[in-house]
């Protein structure tokens, strides 16, 4: 997959476990076929920006674990995307917090850092 195509599919997968508007099975297509730094990246940034004592975290988090649910691979993904330069690179220079509301601009770092 090109760069262009893994923007577009992380940021599908990314609004769809977000906003809703993605079945579980449409969501984990996308992630089986996403780099798995991009997985990784995304399911943390939304358990980390929709804590529990979030009112909308409830239904983000129920579409995350309906994710796991539907492919059980996931867990093993995001465990090789954590291992990842790239993922650790990020996660000592930014707070996946100050991306909320950004997740395109998350996504488009991200994706170009693996690109580069």
């Amino acid at each position: 997959m090109n760069v262009f195509d893994e923007k577009r599919e992380a940021l599908r997968l990314l609004d769809g476990l977000e906003n809703g508007g993605l079945a579980a099975d449409d969501a984990s297509n996308i992630a089986r076929d996403l780099d798995p730094v991009l997985v990784h990246v995304i399911v943390k940034f939304l358990r980390e920006t929709y804590p529990a004592s979030d009112p909308a975290a409830t239904s983000v988090l129920e579409r995350v674990v309906k994710l796991h649910s539907a492919w059980s691979g996931l867990v093993a993904r995001c465990k090789h995307g954590e291992e990842d330069p790239i993922s650790q690179w990020f996660e000592s220079e930014y707070s996946f917090r100050d991306f909320r509301g950004r997740g395109a601009e998350m996504i488009e770092l991200i994706a170009d850092k693996i690109d580069s």
